[in-house]
């Protein structure tokens, strides 16, 4: 599990590791403090994968010798709680070994989200398949990969901010896609602002 402690998330991207580069993992950008107008608590539910597994979600895919399935169920919290930490994993059902999303959240406790949450998808999955697209990824370190495995993954970026107006987007849930083969990631973002006193009863008809 890659957790930042008590630190909104605001981006996620698939990246591939080790010597050959055939090591999936998932990289986190986040804030580098805690702004003001979010306070967090940690939730005592806060690691999930999508439980109950649904099997409509695992959808196969030949391109890996670790897994054979991606689950595209997407991993989020019933309440307000904003994604403090990510983890791949591979789980054996059966024949099947199947690569889920686990995702690590905290609470927020005195905010709430002031417009609809945004589900965003990576823009390379509608345009032309290619490696020079593959390859283009900013904010995040990058590296020359090789290209065996590249054609399977997405490493797109996927990042908001407080650059972002209005104000600040934190990643809210999250969930893997597979797409012609190609697996990435889609996100969700909700945009959260301090809770003001007798702010309490319009925040309980909110969620994120």
């Amino acid at each position: 599990m890659v957790d930042v402690g008590k630190r909104p998330i605001t981006g996620l991207r698939l990246f591939l590791e080790g010597k050959k580069c055939n090591k999936l993992a998932i990289h986190l950008q986040h804030l580098c403090s805690l702004p003001r107008v979010i306070q967090l608590e940690d939730d005592p539910n806060n690691s999930r994968t999508p439980e109950p597994f649904d099997h409509r979600y695992f959808e196969p895919i030949g391109s890996w010798k670790r897994f054979s399935h991606v689950c595209t169920m997407p991993v989020e919290s019933e309440d307000a709680s904003i994604v403090t930490g990510a983890q791949l994993e591979v789980i054996n059902q059966g024949f099947k070994k199947i690569l889920f999303l686990r995702l690590h959240f905290s609470k927020v406790v005195n905010a709430y989200p002031v417009r609809q949450p945004e589900w965003e998808g990576s823009p390379n999955l509608i345009q032309k398949s290619g490696l020079i697209s593959t390859l283009i990824s900013t904010h995040f370190s990058t590296a020359v990969q090789p290209p065996k495995l590249l054609k399977f993954v997405d490493r797109t970026e996927m990042a908001r901010g407080p650059h972002d107006l209005p104000g600040y987007w934190v990643v809210s849930a999250a969930k893997l896609h597979l797409e012609r083969g190609k697996i990435s990631l889609r996100v969700r973002y909700s945009l959260v602002t301090s809770l003001l006193p007798g702010d309490e009863e319009y925040a309980l008809n909110e969620e994120f």
